[in-house]
């Protein structure tokens, strides 16, 4: 009996659907807003993803420098931030086809693709934008000169990019 009341409620639902002005209409507009959030929540995951591996990254240099940084004679307490461009820069497998023809050589390049994405060969870390550290010590010409040295090796920036202040006590 329950599956008779279920069916009445389901009919009577498609008929009062049938009466709704430019069904098709809404029914479109359903269909490509759900397309278009389904399509945004991939590209977020997506970006989200690399975010964290930048954010990774640019973590584990901070913490490489403050370890090194502290190391340096007259020198206590270290913090490090970097900014950086937030992509890093992928580089991709191409496939190159050498064709001649009428004694003519003609070469095209194309982007090798597996299941539909692009194949990367590898992935550059993102660009440093700058450097500032935040250490103990750093009041001393000697010690701050040998703390920008250190951040221009280890993250092959330029000197300009780096700026060294004196840890508040």
């Amino acid at each position: 009996m329950d599956v008779g009341v279920d069916m009445e409620k389901i009919k009577n639902f498609f008929k009062k659907l049938k009466t709704v002005k430019n069904i098709e209409l809404y029914i479109a507009l359903t269909l490509a807003l759900a397309v278009i959030v389904a399509v945004f929540v991939g590209n977020n995951a997506k970006q989200t993803e690399k975010n964290t591996a930048d954010e990774s990254y640019i973590a584990q240099m901070e913490h490489k420098i403050c370890s090194v940084v502290e190391k340096i004679d007259g020198c206590g307490k270290v913090r490090v931030a970097i900014s950086y461009e937030s992509d890093g820069e992928k580089v991709y497998a191409y496939e190159t086809e050498t064709t001649t023809s009428g004694g003519v050589t003609k070469q095209t390049s194309s982007v090798v693709s597996m299941k539909g994405e692009p194949l990367v060969t590898k992935t550059l870390p993102p660009k440093i934008l700058g450097v500032v550290v935040v250490a103990e010590g750093a009041d001393d010409p000697v010690v701050k000169f040998k703390i920008v040295n250190v951040v221009v090796t280890l993250l092959d920036v330029s000197s300009q990019d780096v700026q060294v202040f004196t840890y508040k006590s």
